[in-house]
């Protein structure tokens, strides 16, 4: 016989399993489908997207110091409000004959994007685009104008870096550019691949000011990078992602990079807010990443190329010296001297004024890479408007008037 009340319990147990089946009925007959954010951003394939935003699947395998020529990159991450300085850089660059298919604009909106497509069909000219982040990903639009500027800037600075460690595990070399970097003239890239340095830096003249105290401060804008899958720079770039808490770094450490597809898809969340110039300063200020140096950056602000290695990447660095990629003031007044912006502004061609100038600003003959600072303005600018004074003030003060003291 069945003990009391358990006639009750056998009729609840086949009440549950019946609304257990039907439930679950419906549930298969209606095909839920996962909430899309933005479907008109969605791909099927990589074919769907724009000719210009795909790229073969070329991998180098790394084998250090083992060089191979011809697979540098020369890149400057846009979004919409810099897109007309980022054209006058792309075009800037092939003037001075580096090919197009070298010189890539990575936008981190779909604004640029059309903005790049739209340039294309009205100059009829071809430009390498590439997004920042593959267009499906929900990190994308990195930069959008509903983020505000001081966070959207941070977004942008953080996130470069995810895509340039999808290039350089692709076997691209990076040459890493703000875009409104002055190239002055054509280096071959081979200079940097055929050496046995894995990452290239540029003294940044006194920012970030908490770091000065190392007596150097390295640029975030400007930087080269050896590429290849197991590269010790592929191992700084993760020490970047990992400091600027990037959530999809274990992520990308499990993709076969040897049958891979660009725009990377992995990419699950851009870096939220992080600035890549305190990041990068801060391994040198804190050493931890251990680094040795061979020889140490010089005192003053003419500072001679440096270099080192650390230990815990394995990855060699190397600095430029400053006439070779030169940062600071528009006018070139860096000296010691402190009657130098006098001569310069007010253009004496005194013998005691030309020395000055010479004092101040960069070898014209070596002088590769330009990064003035704020123009000298009086009135206020929008962010094209300032960058093309900056431009027009640079070639001044330091380009045009002292083509006479080239040595």
């Amino acid at each position: 016989t069945s003990p009391p009340g358990g006639g009750g319990r056998s009729s609840r147990l086949v009440k549950l399993a019946l609304t257990f089946t039907i439930s679950f009925f419906f549930l298969s007959i209606l095909k839920l489908e996962p909430i899309v954010r933005n479907p008109v951003r969605d791909h099927d394939s990589e074919n769907d997207l724009p000719t210009q935003l795909r790229l073969p699947v070329e991998v180098q395998n790394y084998s250090h110091p083992k060089p191979y020529h011809g697979r540098t990159k020369i890149i400057a991450i846009t979004d919409i409000s810099y897109a007309p300085i980022a054209l006058d850089w792309h075009q800037n660059l092939i003037s001075l004959g580096y090919p197009s298919s070298q010189v890539v604009v990575v936008a981190a909106d779909d604004d640029t994007l059309s903005y790049f497509n739209h340039t294309m069909s009205r100059i009829n000219t071809s430009i390498q685009v590439e997004p920042m982040l593959h267009p499906s990903s929900p990190g994308w639009p990195v930069s959008h104008p509903s983020i505000r500027q001081q966070i959207r800037r941070r977004r942008i600075f953080g996130s470069r870096w995810i895509y340039v460690l999808h290039q350089l595990k692709m076997g691209y070399s990076i040459l890493l550019s703000d875009a409104d970097n002055i190239f002055l003239r054509y280096l071959d890239m081979a200079t940097f691949e055929l050496s046995d340095t894995d990452v290239i830096h540029a003294y940044c003249h006194n920012f970030p000011v908490r770091f000065l105290s190392m007596g150097f401060v390295a640029c975030g804008g400007m930087m080269w990078l050896r590429g290849g899958i197991n590269g010790p720079a592929v191992k700084y770039v993760e020490s970047i992602l990992e400091q600027c808490k990037w959530n999809g770094l274990n992520d990308s450490r499990k993709v076969n990079y040897t049958n891979f597809t660009y725009p990377p898809r992995l990419v699950a969340e851009a870096v939220q807010f992080a600035d890549d110039q305190q990041v990068i300063n801060s391994k040198f200020f804190s050493n931890t990443l251990n680094y040795t140096w061979d020889v140490h950056p010089n005192k003053g602000f003419w500072k001679h190329e440096a270099s080192g290695k650390s230990l815990v990447t394995d990855h060699k660095f190397k600095f430029w010296d400053v006439d070779t990629v030169y940062r600071g003031f528009v006018n070139g007044c860096n000296s010691d001297n402190d009657d130098c912006s006098k001569s310069i502004i007010n253009g004496s061609s005194s013998s005691s004024g030309v020395e000055k100038k010479q004092q101040s600003c960069p070898k014209v003959g070596k002088n590769w890479v330009s990064m003035p600072g704020n123009s000298i303005k009086q009135k206020r600018l929008t962010v094209t408007e300032d960058r093309i004074l900056r431009r027009k003030q640079w070639y001044q003060f330091c380009v045009t008037s002292a083509k006479d003291l080239d040595d």
